[in-house]
Parts: C-alpha cells; structure tokens; sequence
C-alpha cells in the first residue's frame, strides 16, 4: 500500500518510546488557573520560529477560533474574511451575528477588493479586523499577506493568519532552487514581513500538519497574547494541553533545529521528482511547489476512474474539491519519507492510466 493522503508532510511521528516521559497526562484544572511552564516555553518558541514576539498554546484550532470571535464580540470592529478561508477558521463566528458585528467576505487572496470593502465599510471608530489562511493547499498559493498587513497598519486594525499549512515546510531565503526556503517558521517568514509589519499580524498554526502534534499555538506581540489570554472564555472551562502533547510539541522543535531543513528538502526533491515526471509523461500538474499537487480533467468521470484504479492498485491518493466544487481533482500529498521508487512508480501507474483513457492531453487544467 502506498500512501498519498497523509498531511505529516516531513514524517514526524513520535513514537511514545522517543518522548520524555511524564508524571500525570493532565493537571485535571482549567488553565487559567495553571499551565505547566513547558508549555509556555513551546509556545514562546514556536512564536519566535515565525518572527513574533509571544505565543499560547491550545488543544486546538477550533479552541483558539471559538475564543478570537468571543473576544471580537465585545469589541468596536468590523470583520472581514477570507471567502475560501479553512473551514474551521469560520467556527464561531455566529458570536460576531448575535451581538451585531458587520462581517464581510473578501475575494480570495484578493488584497484589492479587500481594501475596497474596507474604505466602504470602515468610516467610524470601528477598526478593521482580516482573517485569511497564509498559504491556501486548494489554489497552491500564498495569499498576499503583506499587502494585508501594510493596509491594516495604516488603519489601526490588525490581521488573524491561520498559518497551519505552510508552518513547518516554507521559511526565510526561498530560492527558484529551494522554494521552501530555510527553518519552517511559515508564511511570515516566507514572505520575509519586516518587524513593523507583524505588529498587527496574529497566526494561528496546528501543529499536527509538518510537525505531527495535533495541538495549536496563536502568536502575536506580548501584549496582544496576554489580552486574548485574560479575555478567553475556552481557558476558563478547559485543561491546558496535555502533557503528552506536548512533549511531541518539545521533540517536533529539536527535529527541526537539527535535520527540519534536510528533511524539507528531501520533501523538495521528492515534489520536483513527481513534477518532472508528470512532464515528462505529458501530463500537466498545478504550478505549485507545495506537497499538495492537484491533476483535474474536465470530466468527472475520468478523473474519478483514474482515482479507483489506483485504489486497486493499492495506491491511496485524495478525491477533492476545487473552489469552485464544480469537479473533482485528483490530489497526492507528498511526504519527506516517500522514496523514489514510490515517486516512479506511481508517477508510472498515472501516466499508464491516462493513456488508457481518452483525451489525455490536458490531463490537468491549472485554472481552479
């Protein structure tokens, strides 16, 4: 059986044998009202990975969600989100609806419309809020976070980046040769935003993408952090994260201080081998470096017969949406630890497939 649906883009697994071993699982109390200093450690670490100044840890994503629009409600903003935004980034904000908050939806990674809603909406003393994800898998692009930034620093408002996919692959000094770049602290680093810019930048990152630990971190300045830490209503009702989880969290930071940038570019080569492969065999990808790698016909049937022979064949691969939901593509998630000959051999079973098939040539259409 081969493997292509798998997010642990770098193979981080953390067998229980290799993490240090704790007393108690968990403290059995809220964490507001104590949080082992390991965690905020992790926290304060994986903030300065991406360039910020403080960080919290979270059970997850969804935790973190629900207590930002809880915070948001009581405040004199007005919201605007990211129209393909990650799903979960939208739990929660029904509390925005209840106490009235304006909520707009912006074209996706389009800064442009962006600013146009907010010279319409935002005239008074409320201040403009943005939540978008950093790097979205479904286009396989970075959404244009330092126009983002520049615009709302003008403002006063600030800028809520769920960063969870390109946290732990992309990071400062991409090249045309490596396009991840260099230590995986993610999109802020990618993009290399100056100091003054992330000072109204908050991320919020799972960990259980790259890094394999399925716990969640937001990070901002040191104040920002400890505002959203007093005003939280999750802290109050629910435990800090485990202490399991976070000696992962500990393990998952020291892999990537001392093999994270071979491992990502072992995931680099891996991406490109499967590239020029698809070229070869004249079979075009989406133009993407990420480890999500899309190929779409425009019929539906024959994208899907492409997907169940390869099921026979015991090779998993993803059926999934475009923006748009109007046909399925066929999507392969790479990882650090597939070999070469899986990279050949599946690259082999596409292109013997497709040439079974008719219309073969546009095999994959790079419009979403």
């Amino acid at each position: 059986m081969m493997d292509f649906t798998s997010s642990l883009y770098l193979a981080m697994k953390h067998p229980g044998t290799t993490l240090q071993h704790w007393k108690q699982l968990t403290t059995g109390i809220p964490a507001v009202l104590g949080e082992p200093a390991l965690n905020k450690q992790v926290a304060e670490q994986i903030a300065r990975l991406q360039g910020l100044e403080c960080g919290l840890t979270a059970p997850s994503t969804l935790h973190l969600y629900w207590d930002l629009y809880h915070v948001l409600s009581r405040q004199p903003v007005i919201v605007f989100i990211d129209e393909h935004i990650y799903p979960v980034s939208r739990y929660g904000v029904e509390q925005l609806l209840v106490k009235k908050i304006p909520v707009f939806y912006f074209r996706h990674q389009d800064d442009e419309h962006l600013q146009q809603l907010i010279q319409r909406h935002c005239k008074g003393a409320k201040k403009p809020v943005v939540l978008c994800d950093g790097w979205c898998p479904i286009c396989g692009q970075a959404a244009p976070v330092e126009h983002y930034a520049a615009l709302l620093n003008n403002m006063d408002g600030h800028l809520f980046i769920d960063d969870t996919q390109a946290f732990g692959i992309l990071g400062a000094g991409a090249s045309t040769l490596f396009p991840y770049g260099m230590g995986g602290g993610g999109i802020l680093r990618w993009k290399q935003l100056p100091a003054g810019h992330t000072r109204c930048i908050t991320t919020i990152v799972s960990l259980a993408k790259a890094w394999g630990v399925p716990m969640a971190v937001i990070g901002s300045t040191r104040n920002h952090i400890r505002q959203l830490e007093q005003a939280s209503a999750i802290r109050t009702y629910s435990s800090p994260v485990s202490n399991a989880h976070i000696q992962a969290a500990v393990s998952a930071l020291h892999w990537n201080q001392t093999t994270g940038n071979q491992l990502r570019a072992r995931l680099w080569n891996n991406v490109k081998l499967f590239r020029h492969r698809m070229a070869w065999a004249d079979l075009n990808v989406n133009n993407s470096c990420f480890p999500v790698q899309h190929l779409h016909h425009p019929s539906p049937g024959i994208t899907t017969a492409i997907y169940h022979q390869l099921k026979q064949w015991d090779i998993k691969t993803v059926l999934s949406a475009t923006h748009t939901g109007i046909h399925p593509r066929l999507t392969l998630l790479f990882r650090s630890d597939h070999t070469r000959e899986q990279i050949w051999h599946i690259a082999q079973e596409l292109t013997r497939i497709c040439r079974q098939l008719t219309n073969v040539k546009g095999i994959l259409s790079p419009e979403l």
